[in-house]
């Protein structure tokens, strides 16, 4: 059965401290207006261990703003906080109307609970992606959702929430509101009362490498293999070139070609030993001294590779350092390869009937500049992505040709060439920032400098 606390006193309610939403002031008074004329129609979700907000913050906002003192409440058990991150992201996500489902059982201005034995749907959910999505989180932490219905039973908000349930054998929670007030109703509830915004969650850069696809195992099994390297690198190098690899992940494909006889190296700020989810600051930095030997004996490089990486970043100031970094390795006939993820990719999923053909998809709550969070692991890690327009533009601020190689809904792959010339203190800033980034407890290594000063040297002659 739901645990459902009509009358909680509102100062019993605890914000969370993390909330990845954030309120515009006018939607702000819209929701208010909301409370006013139908009540609080639809409950907070709660942590039954300490009544903090999993999902509900604009709401008691909202509320206290108009001096209601208590406020109706579904409690679930989460005893992480990542499992409460991960379930108020994909509440907001969720929470659709796009199926037909009516109550034989409500009351008008008030809330009631209806056995699944009365709950009736009509045909099948037009969205099966966004169905299992709510399955999964009923079966992980029970009865946590309600609807709203008109004042004969139809269900106006969360039918698929609604379909679920019963399909799980649950009833549901349900508010009714006087047919008089529907259409006023679903004005209110159609505003975006809530934008995601994760710059309070402290995500830190070193646990990026989340972020990042998994490549051909380092066992010789090619789990997944990397279009970048087999099909626009490999077929392509001479043996007298030199390469890099800008976020190198877990060093697979370094080491296959290097192996090859190729002259290869590697940056990977957030290379872990291998088994484990440890740093191996040892192997960072000796990576990063290796380059430092190359740019010193032989100069910039005649490839860099960016697999991804623009899709793991952590902010935005990160994805200049990032494409900073690349512009500075290359030779004036230096070549640029580079894939990042297509935004394209997670928006189709939700217009699907069939969840077959996108086996392994998520659900992603993406902000305004397309990051959306992620968690695995009990780590928190941002993703980014982007339109074919929106990363050909992106990088054309530091090369001056960038030509599209291949594009479908999951990626994006281009070549750029001809590194643009950028001012000196450019260049320091963020080659700084990139090349030592900060680890735990503080800690930074300091043995960029070298690197740092030999790629900007080199770059200064770039050109002549």
């Amino acid at each position: 059965m739901i645990d459902f606390i009509e009358r909680m006193p509102i100062d019993d309610v605890i914000e969370s401290n993390y909330n990845p939403r954030i309120i515009t002031p006018e939607a702000l008074n819209y929701l208010e207006l909301s409370l006013k004329k139908f009540g609080m129609v639809k409950p907070l979700i709660i942590n039954a261990f300490n009544n903090v907000i999993i999902a509900g913050h604009q709401r008691k906002k909202a509320a206290m703003s108009i001096g209601l003192t208590h406020l109706p409440c579904i409690r679930i058990s989460t005893p992480k906080i990542q499992d409460e991150i991960h379930f108020n992201l994909l509440h907001n996500s969720i929470e659709t109307n796009h199926n037909i489902a009516y109550l034989e059982e409500f009351k008008i201005g008030a809330y009631s609970y209806c056995p699944s034995t009365k709950i009736k749907i009509k045909g099948e959910p037009q969205n099966v992606f966004i169905c299992s999505e709510i399955t999964r989180l009923i079966s992980q932490f029970g009865e946590w959702g309600s609807v709203v219905t008109d004042s004969r039973g139809n269900i106006i908000l969360n039918t698929e929430y609604a379909y679920c349930a019963k399909k799980l054998g649950f009833g549901v929670l349900s508010f009714s509101i006087s047919d008089e007030g529907v259409a006023k109703f679903m004005k209110f509830i159609n505003i975006e009362y809530g934008k995601y915004n994760y710059d309070n969650l402290g995500i830190k850069t070193y646990h990026q490498f989340m972020a990042q696809l998994k490549r051909r195992s380092t066992d010789g099994r090619r789990l997944n293999k990397s279009t970048l390297y087999e099909k626009y690198l490999i077929p392509n190098l001479r043996k007298d070139d030199s390469i890099i690899d800008i976020g190198a992940g877990r060093m697979s494909y370094f080491k296959l070609v290097k192996s090859q006889g190729y002259n290869i190296h590697a940056y990977e700020p957030s290379l872990r030993i291998k088994g484990s989810n440890n740093l191996d600051i040892k192997e960072i930095i000796a990576n990063i001294l290796r380059a430092e030997n190359e740019v010193k004996t032989n100069g910039l490089f005649d490839w860099c590779v960016l697999e991804y990486v623009i899709n793991s970043i952590v902010n935005d100031d990160f994805e200049k350092a990032v494409l900073i970094l690349c512009n500075a390795t290359l030779k004036s006939t230096g070549t640029l390869l580079t894939c990042t993820r297509n935004i394209e990719g997670i928006i189709r999923p939700f217009n699907q009937k069939s969840i077959t053909a996108h086996k392994g998809r998520q659900l992603f709550c993406l902000d305004d500049k397309n990051y959306t969070l992620s968690i695995a692991q009990g780590i928190a890690f941002k993703q980014k992505f982007h339109t074919k327009d929106s990363y050909i533009t992106l990088l054309k601020k530091y090369f001056d040709k960038v030509e599209l190689l291949f594009l479908d809904d999951r990626s994006i792959y281009c070549t750029c060439t001809v590194p643009k010339q950028l001012p000196r203190e450019v260049y320091e800033e963020y080659l700084e920032k990139e090349l030592n980034i900060e680890y735990p407890n503080g800690f930074k290594h300091n043995k960029h400098k070298g690197l740092m000063n030999a790629l900007i040297s080199k770059v200064v002659d770039r050109y002549g």
